[in-house]
């Protein structure tokens, strides 16, 4: 009976272990994405000051959107969220662009 509980309380002992293990990495996951998300918001940022002095056609935008996303969407509309963003940075609803 001892032995049994000794052998519970190793496992367990793994267990803990193992949650650190998974803490520390979802730990570190989460500090790649702030940095990302810190990258993405800066470009963002440059980005919309450089639409206001430039013009571009939302439609090309999207185009070249469809081609470099379609493979990985696995659809031939491409990342409709990417689209979804250039609609939202150049402050337009439709394909019209600005």
């Amino acid at each position: 009976m001892f032995d049994e509980i000794k052998l519970v309380e190793e496992n367990i002992s793994k267990l803990k272990d193992d949650l650190i293990n998974i803490k520390d990495g979802v730990d570190g996951h989460f500090n790649q994405l702030d940095d990302i998300a810190a990258h993405i918001i800066a470009i963002e940022g440059i980005l919309t000051e450089v639409l206001k002095k430039t013009s571009v056609e939302s439609t090309a935008i999207k185009d070249w959107i469809v081609e470099a996303t379609k493979d990985s969407s696995g659809n031939e509309t491409g990342s409709v969220k990417a689209q979804m963003v250039v609609d939202e940075l150049l402050g337009s609803k439709t394909d019209g662009g600005n």
